[in-house]
């Protein structure tokens, strides 16, 4: 190595009149922190920082003078390093102190201090740096004197006569250096530094002036030592393939979109450097290039901007298209809109930058398909520069400018980056014309550095599927939901083939590298790939560590020789992502500047080369894989603010090419040396998304879409079986291939949310449509465009209803239900209409045949009829709900919804009076050819009835329904042959488009908490600051929640959870941007309760505090979901999410069926956070100093794993007695634990009231009803009148009298302990004279005597039973119109002896009616034995006084209107069985006022 010297000019003249003298060495220091005996003619330097640096020495000691820093003080905090080569050989790093500096010349010792506690004299032994049998002995500069004196003994370094010396100091815990001595060196407190100057001491033994001593530099970079770590990085250069095949049509944009970016980018910059990289190019990405480049084809965009434009300024598109083409040209790096015209870099493009900023600041953002139209369009000049510099900003400035390949420049692009806007058509042009041109030069960017042996080229299988996932034989994942499929091992093969054959006839030879997608790998799949020529493949460290060894034993990848090296899996040589390093440049280094990311990555690379020299090992013989996504990292991470990665791209490969301890290379350069490889006995099955395949498959989602493409398969294996030789198969093979890629796996679920998912829904089925459509065979239901708008009902929905299921139409009774008419024939499984309607409770299904069972009774029938209701699986929107049937049962008719239930009249169950059972079947999905339903269950007697109609109770429970719930409804009738799936004929299905129930909202909420959270906590660990951006304004108070309040309804949980700030300046669907605020429910003690919390929040339950179930919530809907800790199922279902800005309130509320019943008992953990779109579970990260997307106040990741551990919480709901910053500062990154937290338990439920509501308004009364939590006393004050009820109850139902007609009433609840509730309400202006119609009165004789008595009333009215003189007494108050009573009359009935039973009935106004009916006792049911003579009539040993009027209460519709039946069944969650328990046997209570 040549060294140049280069002589200080720095003579210290001695002035005569001073009396000085020019000395030589040896000089004498004495270390006192005394400066006055270092000669004017020692070496010294002064810096900008005013440090002076001295150095000379005499027989004995090399002596090193600092004045200027106090080496104790944190602000001035730094360490001092002085190195000295000595000798041949030593180290060129210095020791990694935080960093490890490059140095100009191989060191042999050092002189380290970091402050007056700690110094070192150090040497390198040959593998790295340990301390020195000898010292050195110094004075350590302090705050009341900052000089430092230090003493080097030359026998303790080897007595040199030449020696070579370089100080420096850096920041103690960066690690970056502020200033070197040489000054010539860099010292830029950025990163690492590479050193370039050091002192060079010559004959030491010869008196000299020291001030004289030389500087020496290096004209050429420090060679690299022989046993450098090799390093391997690994580009994935992928893209979903878009295109539709059977139209030609690209149906999206992004292979072009990032083409002449980041696809260009990456190699241009690696060939100004010796670097050596390996790309893998997956064949369908390389077919898109070239279809684009080669064929023109067009993609959704460009099809519009390359139509002629209209005389209004447009091209001709629909006004969608022109909206949804706006809207997405501004899909694009942050950096665009924010140039500086004096950024070395970039700066020249500042004109087209500025004007793409201001029509970004002109339109709307994060919109949705449902809302593209409420931006407003540009007007057509801005419109046409939109369009210009979206597709100028999809070109590289440093391509364009010729900086890769000077053939590349494009001066009509530099021209219009420099243009601010007033763009042209013809400009457009050109940038189209350009973009399809420059295409062209991608791939031969590629194959010329793979020519010139710098890069490696490598492939995947075609399409880019799961090869594991394709090999299985079907699988239950932890949605339990069975995927039947075949192994498809042809279709492995074919992937594998066809990608390279592909790849040989455009890249001109055959990879022996592989890239398995997603570097997903599993036994099975090794031999096919080692079968088309694969030598190597790479995947991640954790299948490593899933791996077994041929002893059998797992692998340990924390040993450094173990992850750093090739294993042999049958003849595949497979290499292993290093995950820690490869992800901290994805989703770390776009945060830092490029030296310092550069710094941490070489500095991780010389810790992993250490850790092998420490295990005896060559480094020369190992390989340190780095791989990652060649394209995302570059504009989806914080690198698309600075510059789309490229300045750090530069710095990397240009600072990895000279770094001395480590040396690029290819896998296949690395296997050349012919190493002897460690063998693996099974590889591990996963991929690189935490070693598992759950991202492809294990969700609802994702097994459907399996299922389908399972489907398709099977459809597409037998139509081949049959037409072998038919044109479409091979597109039809080709369409199913692509179906199989993994990426629109991978969107569905909520494991992955693009914001967007349903346009990669769209696209996986219309390649798994193309399947069919290239054979003709028939779609299936859900690829067709069946999706409608519901029927219109002849008569709208008008409220609750209850009607008698007897079978029989009475007046009345169907008022308030849609009816929807369906015409008339003479079919006899004519549908002529049907009526829908709903109460608190049921849902209620007319259907009105052309005949009826007793018709059929007469006639010789030669099928069976059947009549069954559809219903929709709940708050379905399309056709991806998973286990749901499409067809109906005997007939396989199309239905035009996802149907989750069908309830079927059962014919073998109908009685002579007309009562009889439903079965209710429950939709499995399609398994083999058929649809399966499976029996869930059946109605009890009187679900259902017929007679004149056909008539149903549906419990909402059984059909899945709950308050604002949605569904849609058909009624078939049929012809069945047997009981077997389609051996029947479908005569009729009502209406032709699905009718459409919404469930009303009939909740009453009880509070279980409501409670104040501490303000200004929104901390953290104690010191958590916002990101810099400007969209966190206004910069505190986002994320401090302020307020919770906890609820519950009979079906729902309802947390609201307030916040001292809320903006929704992102524009979210939920209506609110920054905060994530996630809710963990411990439901006590159960073998299956989880402590750590979901992935992101970084952090775990107390043991005591496992939770069930978790629930996450941002603004976005699709990031919206909750966690079961049983099965590891993740759902959207059973959740809605609203907010309120005003104020500042998230409202979430979660069904029963996924939280669990026992609100009141559970306990619960409540933590907000900053949400991130692209962070991890969509939380933002916090690091120890706040960037622009990221908070600061945290720590960094840990440089062991490369986890983060500092909890991205910033605020959580706790008592005031618990320490939230001590909490979650529990965490240790050095010990690598997370902090621990615990909740908030819920208090014994307060005595509230709710459910109030009015019924039975008259011209002089109303009936006002409500509930209590505990049961008490209530009065009623309406009009100065105050009525009160005689017994504690929990529900409540006082008849108030003495109102005046035609007037508005305020009634007050009054209950001890609670704030008195309101009611108003209008009495009528007529007097009601007319007395209610007792209707289809009927008696049941059940077995031992007891009557069951129905009958119906045109009006809510009262109920008395009177039988041979027996009165029996059940509503005392107006509230229901279908009666039930069951009484037993004592003495009892004789047998065989006729009987008169009367039934009075009043309404609230006292206009009352009677209705009588004969029935004869049988005398098998007769009762026995019989009672005393003296028992009381009214009372039976069951007490049926009590029965009839709790009984009959229960099913009145107005009663349900005020929730008094959901009352009675929530009452039983209001038990806090651990604290207290409530009494709610009492009877409910009726008390009528008289006048």
């Amino acid at each position: 190595m040549r060294r140049t010297a280069i002589v200080l000019v720095t003579l210290f003249l001695a002035p005569v009149w001073l009396g000085m003298v020019t000395a030589a060495t040896p000089d004498e220091i004495t270390l006192d922190g005394d400066m006055s005996d270092w000669g004017d003619d020692t070496l010294q330097s002064i810096d900008s920082n005013a440090v002076t640096f001295r150095m000379t020495w005499n027989e004995t000691h090399l002596f090193v003078g600092w004045s200027g820093t106090d080496w104790a003080s944190e602000s001035e905090g730094a360490d001092l390093f002085v190195y000295l080569n000595t000798s041949e050989g030593g180290s060129p790093l210095s020791k990694d102190w935080d960093l490890a500096q490059t140095l100009p010349f191989a060191a042999d010792h050092a002189f380290v201090l970091e402050d007056n506690s700690y110094s070192s004299l150090q040497t390198y032994d040959g593998s790295g740096w340990v301390d020195s049998a000898s010292s050195a002995s110094s004075w350590i500069g302090w705050s009341g004197n900052p000089n430092t004196e230090i003493a080097i003994p030359w026998d303790g370094i080897g007595s040199p006569e030449n020696v070579g010396v370089l100080a420096w100091a850096q920041w103690q815990d960066a690690g970056n250096v502020w200033t070197a001595f040489p000054q010539e060196n860099p010292a830029s407190s950025n990163g690492a530094e590479a050193f370039t100057h050091w002192y060079q001491i010559e004959n030491r033994s010869t008196s000299q002036s020291s001030s004289n001593v030389a500087i020496q530099t290096l004209d050429a970079p420090v060679e690299k030592v022989d046993d450098a770590l090799n390093i391997a990085i690994v580009f994935h250069q992928h893209q979903p393939y878009y295109k539709n095949k059977l139209t030609g049509m690209v149906e999206m944009p992004w292979v072009r979109v990032h083409a002449m970016t980041e696809y260009v980018d990456s190699p241009g910059i690696l060939s100004t450097t010796d670097t050596k990289v390996t790309y893998n190019l997956v064949p369908s990405f390389i077919e898109q290039l070239l279809d684009y480049s080669e064929n023109g084809v067009l993609d959704v965009h460009t099809d519009i901007a390359r139509r002629s434009w209209n005389s209004e300024g447009y091209p001709n598109a629909t006004a969608l298209e022109l909206h949804t083409m706006q809207f997405q040209s501004f899909w694009n790096s942050g950096w665009i809109y924010n140039v500086s015209a004096d950024d070395t870099r970039v700066g020249w493009v500042q004109p087209s930058s500025e004007r793409y900023s201001d029509l970004y600041d002109m339109t709307m953002h994060n919109l949705k398909p449902a809302t593209i139209m409420d931006d407003t369009l540009l007007d057509p000049q801005d419109f046409l520069d939109l369009q210009v510099l979206w597709y100028l900003y999809q070109f590289s400035p440093s391509y364009v400018q010729g900086d890769y390949n000077s053939s590349h420049r494009d001066q009509g692009l530099i021209d219009l980056f420099m243009q601010n806007g007033q763009y042209t058509l013809a400009d457009l042009t050109y940038v189209l014309d350009a973009q399809e041109a420059h295409m062209s030069n991608i791939l031969p960017m590629y194959s010329e550095l793979a020519a010139s042996g710098q890069v490696e080229l490598t492939t995947t299988p075609y399409y880019h599927p799961i090869m594991p996932l394709l090999m299985m034989d079907g699988w239950t994942f932890e949605d339990g939901i069975r995927v039947n499929k075949d192994s498809w091992p042809d279709d492995v093969t074919n992937h594998l083939q066809t990608g390279m054959d592909l790849f040989e006839q455009e890249l001109g030879f055959r990879p022996v590298g592989m890239w398995p997608s997603e570097q997903s790998v599993s036994p099975d799949m090794v031999q096919p790939v080692a079968d088309v020529g694969i030598e190597w493949m790479v995947t991640d460290e954790i299948n490593l560590e899933e791996s077994t060894d041929m002893s059998g034993q797992t692998i340990d990848v924390s040993v450094a020789s173990n992850l750093a090296t090739p294993w042999m899996v049958g003849d595949v040589a497979t290499i292993f992502r290093d995950r820690v390093i490869s992800d901290r440049i994805a989703f770390q280094y776009g945060t830092m500047t490029p030296e310092a990311a550069v710094s941490d990555f070489l500095a991780y690379c010389d810790n992993i080369r250490q850790q092998l020299l420490d295990e005896g090992k060559d480094p020369s013989e190992h390989l340190l894989t780095v791989a990652l996504d060649g394209e995302n990292w570059m504009f989806m991470s914080e690198f698309q603010h600075q510059d789309n990665g490229r300045p750090f791209t530069e710095e990397w490969f240009g600072r990895l090419s000279t770094h001395p301890t480590v040396v690029t290379t290819t896998p296949s350069e690395f296997l050349e040396k012919n190493l002897t490889l460690p063998e693996i006995d099974v590889i591990g099955t996963g991929s690189w998304i935490d070693g598992t395949l759950s991202t492809w498959a294990g969700e609802a989602d994702e097994s459907l879409a399996w299922q389908r493409l399972a489907e398709a398969r099977q459809s597409l294996v037998a139509f081949e079986a049959e037409n072998p030789n038919d044109a479409g198969l091979a597109d039809a093979w080709e369409s199913l291939y692509i179906a199989e890629g993994s990426d629109w796996f991978w969107w569905y679920g909520l494991d992955q949310d693009s914001g967007y998912d349903e346009m990669w829904d769209v696209l996986f089925k219309v390649h798994l449509s193309n399947v069919y459509r290239a054979v003709n065979l028939d779609l299936p239901p859900y690829l067709l465009d069946l999706w409608t708008n519901p029927a219109l009902p002849e008569t709208p929905y008008g409220g609750v209803i209850e009607p008698m299921i007897d079978g029989i139409a009475l007046p009345g009774e169907w008022d308030g239900a849609a009816m929807y008419d369906a015409g008339s024939d003479d079919e006899l499984l004519d549908i002529e209409s049907f009526h829908l309607g709903y109460d608190a409770s049921n849902v209620y299904v007319r259907v009105d045949l052309g005949s009826t069972p007793d018709d059929w009774a007469t006639m010789d029938l030669s099928a069976s009829p059947d009549v069954s209701i559809y219903f929709m699986q709940p708050n379905a929107i399309n056709f991806n709900e998973v286990e749901t049937n499409f067809r109906t049962y005997y007939g396989n008719t199309v239905l035009g919804f996802p149907a989750k239930n069908m309830i079927s009249f059962n014919f073998g169950e109908l009685w002579e009076d007309g009562r009889a059972k439903y079965d209710i079947f429950e939709a499995k999905g399609k398994i083999g050819d058929s649809e399966r339903w499976n029996l869930a269950g059946q109605s009890i007697l009187g679900g259902c009835a017929a007679d004149e109609v056909f008539e149903f109770q549906i419990p909402w429970s059984d059909l899945g329904l709950a308050p604002r719930y949605s569904t849609r409804v058909k009624v078939v009738t049929s012809w069945q042959n047997s009981f077997a799936y389609g051996d029947g004929t479908d005569v009729e299905i009502a209406p032709p488009a699905p009718a459409e129930m919404i469930m009303p909202d009939l909740e009453e909420w009880v509070t279980l908490l409501d409670i104040d959270d501490a303000v200004g906590d929104e901390t953290g660990d104690g010191d958590y600051t916002y990101p810099l951006a400007g969209d966190f304004a206004p910069g505190s108070g986002l994320f401090d929640i302020t307020h919770l309040k906890v609820s519950q309804s009979e079906w729902n949980a309802r947390f609201e959870v307030s916040f001292a700030e809320m903006t929704d300046y992102w524009g979210l669907a939920n209506g609110f941007s920054h905060q994530i605020v996630q809710i963990y429910v411990d439901q006590g003690e159960t073998t299956y309760g989880e402590t750590e919390l979901l992935d992101g929040a970084y952090a775990v339950a107390h043991d005591d505090w496992a939770w069930e179930v978790a629930v996450s919530v941002t603004g976005e809907p699709g990031a919206v979901k909750s966690v079961s800790a049983n099965t590891g199922e993740t759902s959207a279902k059973g959740i809605e999410v609203s907010s309120d800005k005003d104020s500042k309130t998230i409202t979430i509320t979660v069904s029963k069926n996924v939280i669990g019943e026992n609100i009141p008992n559970y306990r619960f953990i409540v933590v907000a956070g900053s949400q991130d779109g692209f962070g991890t579970g969509k939380w933002r990260d916090v690091d120890a100093e706040a960037k622009t997307w990221r908070l600061g106040g945290g720590a960094d990741p840990s440089t062991v794993d490369g986890r983060d551990y500092d909890p991205n919480i910033i605020d959580m709901v706790l008592d005031n007695t618990t320490d939230q910053s001590a909490m979650l500062n529990s965490y240790d990154v050095d010990s690598q634990t997370y902090a621990v937290l615990t909740g908030i338990e819920l208090p014994e439920v307060a005595q509230q009231v709710f459910g109030v509501s009015v019924s039975s308004i008259t011209s002089s009364s109303a009936i006002v009803s409500w509930s209590t939590t505990k049961s008490d006393n209530g009065t009623v004050t309406c009009a100065n009148n105050s009525f009160e009820t005689t017994e504690a109850s929990l529900s409540h139902a006082l008849q108030v009298n003495q109102l005046s007609a035609g007037t508005t009433h305020t009634c007050t609840i009054s209950v001890e302990g609670t704030t008195p509730m309101e009611i108003s309400f209008n009495t009528s202006t007529e007097t009601d004279t007319t007395p209610p119609e007792v209707l289809n009165l009927a008696v049941e004789v059940l077995e031992g005597g007891s009557l069951r008595v129905t009958w119906y009333t045109s009006e809510e009215a009262t109920e008395t039973i009177d039988v041979s003189g027996q009165i029996f007494t059940g509503d005392t108050v107006a509230l229901r119109k279908n009666h039930d009573m069951t009484i037993t009359p004592n003495p009892d009935l004789a047998a065989l002896e006729t009987h008169s039973l009367t039934v009075t009935a009043t309404d609230a106004s006292g206009n009352s009616n009677t209705s009588s009916v004969e029935f004869t006792i049988a005398e098998e049911d007769a009762a026995s034995p019989l009672p005393d003579e003296g028992s009381n009539p009214s009372v039976t040993e069951d007490d049926s006084d009590e029965k009839a009027d709790i009984g009959a209460l229960f099913g009145d519709p107005v009663v349900q209107i005020a929730l008094l039946l959901v009352v009675l069944m929530l009452l039983v969650a209001f038990i806090r069985t651990r604290k207290y328990e409530l009494d709610y046997s009492t009877p409910f209570e009726d008390d009528l006022f008289e006048d």
